[in-house]
């Protein structure tokens, strides 16, 4: 690894290529190509899990699931799975920028569910595969899910309702077929990625990914093992993870994610978060913990309350957890956010590299941080222009009011100073965007990454998420393949070797 390096944050989703979403196809390998032909050293992508409420990578109905939506068709097609005739009439969303992910589904499904068919289940090595005893568990919720006509799984007819050992021999006698589709999809994208992932190596590219901290309400542990949460005797939560007032939400947020009954862990040796990490470790170079203060303390909201107004913060494993673990796996805090000095304190105790996202920081007229300005990062951080909550900065400059827009002025050229750096007056719109990823790379942090849509100049229609939100926007945005062209490409190699990343 360098000392000091730089990356990409680009979801999978985002590729361009064929049939409505980007995928761990030909469009990933030459991504992947592009990072290392500019001088990149990792790329960051969001979770892989398979998405819940509103396609969130981060509200998912397993740890273990992976998101059949990424699995690339034409890879299928070569091994001899699927045809050209099996897309015919087929939708699958009509703009190259955005994921349709109603009409997306229904078309993935139906072909998965053909390549399926023609798959030799006899094959050894999915025979092995089947045997992993949490892949074979969200195969399991899923079917029941699917039998239930993928109501939650607290409206499962009552029968299915309460999980035990004789609802799980009556489905895996009657439905064995179903089972093993779901462990096939599994089965299928692991292949792929294992892949893709062996070529980023051979790149020299890290792959950096996230493990998001919590899962849906409606998921498989929580069907199949609630002793995991903190639950009441119907296995109803009484408190839910939300979030404390913010620059995103003035009246906080309820996430509504059960809470982990971190005691009843511990008496296991945290095993659960131990094999997640493992898998985790076979996927990616370097593991971001998502929420990472959780692991400190959460704020915790009643069940039925509207909003994270208020709220109160229950303990989590605490810094043992995290110590322990660190020493077997290459991780990253994701700390985002300004918090309280005893949650800064706690990430600083971890010695784990550090998340900062400094472009609206610099226009920002209350919440304001000087800690998170570039001349005041320190080494030991992934320094964010912004991420994939933030809108794409040329989005934001252009939303700005006039004192927004002065106030960020004089911090640019502030920081300019400080870092010895010359800036050009007046700043256009791009040489602003511009010169905030100078900013950036002239900052102390180790680590810089930057956003595809900050890359190709895109604005706030490429937004990647809005927090607190659901809406058919959010988790859709995708790039084209004459979006990034030779200028762009030849301007970022000059940049990184400029200063030495």
């Amino acid at each position: 690894m360098k000392e000091k390096e730089c990356g990409v944050l680009l979801h999978i989703s985002s590729l361009p290529g064929k049939y409505g979403i980007g995928t761990l196809g030909k469009n990933a390998f030459r991504f992947v190509d592009f990072l290392s032909e500019t001088g990149f050293s990792y790329w960051e992508i969001l979770p892989l899990e398979s998405t819940g409420m509103g396609n969130s990578p981060y509200d998912i109905p397993s740890a273990y699931s992976l998101n059949y939506l990424l699995i690339d068709l034409e890879d299928l097609v070569e091994e001899g799975l699927l045809s050209s005739r099996d897309f015919q009439d087929l939708e699958f969303g009509n703009n190259p920028r955005k994921v349709d992910f109603k009409k997306l589904k229904a078309f993935k499904t139906k072909v998965l569910k053909i390549a399926f068919k023609r798959y030799d289940k006899e094959n050894q090595e999915f025979q092995n595969f089947k045997g992993n005893q949490f892949r074979y568990q969200y195969a399991l919720f899923q079917t029941i899910k699917e039998l239930n006509d993928g109501k939650s799984r607290f409206d499962f007819r009552l029968e299915d309702r309460y999980f035990d050992n004789e609802v799980s021999k009556e489905v895996e006698a009657k439905y064995s077929n179903l089972i093993d589709y779901y462990l096939f999809l599994s089965f299928i994208f692991v292949k792929q990625w294992n892949k893709l992932h062996s070529y980023a190596k051979s790149k020299g590219i890290d792959i950096i990914g996230e493990i998001p901290h919590f899962l849906s309400y409606d998921s498989d542990a929580m069907y199949i093992t609630p002793e995991l949460f903190l639950i009441d005797k119907r296995n109803i939560p009484i408190y839910v993870v939300g979030f404390p007032p913010d620059n995103f939400r003035k009246e906080g947020q309820k996430w509504g994610y059960p809470l982990f009954d971190w005691h009843y862990m511990e008496m296991s040796n945290y095993k659960w978060w131990r094999y997640r990490l493992d898998l985790s470790k076979l996927f990616y170079d370097r593991i971001k913990l998502n929420h990472f203060r959780g692991f400190y303390k959460i704020y915790a909201v009643n069940f039925r309350s509207k909003n994270g107004k208020k709220g109160i913060y229950l303990k989590g494993p605490g810094i043992n957890f995290i110590n322990d673990i660190k020493k077997e796996y290459p991780l990253i805090a994701n700390d985002l956010g300004i918090y309280s000095e005893d949650v800064n304190e706690f990430v600083r105790e971890t010695g784990l590299p550090s998340i900062r996202t400094i472009f609206e920081n610099f226009f920002a007229t209350k919440y304001f941080s000087e800690s998170f300005l570039p001349s005041n990062i320190g080494e030991n951080t992934y320094l964010y222009l912004g991420n994939h909550d933030n809108l794409p900065m040329k989005g934001l400059i252009e939303s700005l009011n006039e004192e927004e827009n002065k106030i960020g002025e004089e911090r640019i050229f502030s920081e300019a100073k400080k870092l010895n750096l010359k800036v050009p007056r007046p700043l256009s719109l791009f040489e602003k965007t511009r010169f905030m990823f100078e900013l950036a790379f002239a900052s102390k942090a180790k680590h810089v990454s930057l956003t595809m849509q900050d890359i190709l100049f895109h604005g706030k229609e490429a937004r990647m998420n809005e927090p607190g939100t659901v809406n058919d926007n959010n988790w859709t945005y995708r790039f084209l393949r004459h979006d990034l062209n030779d200028d762009i490409k030849r301007d970022l190699k000059e940049l990184i070797k400029k200063y030495n990343r």
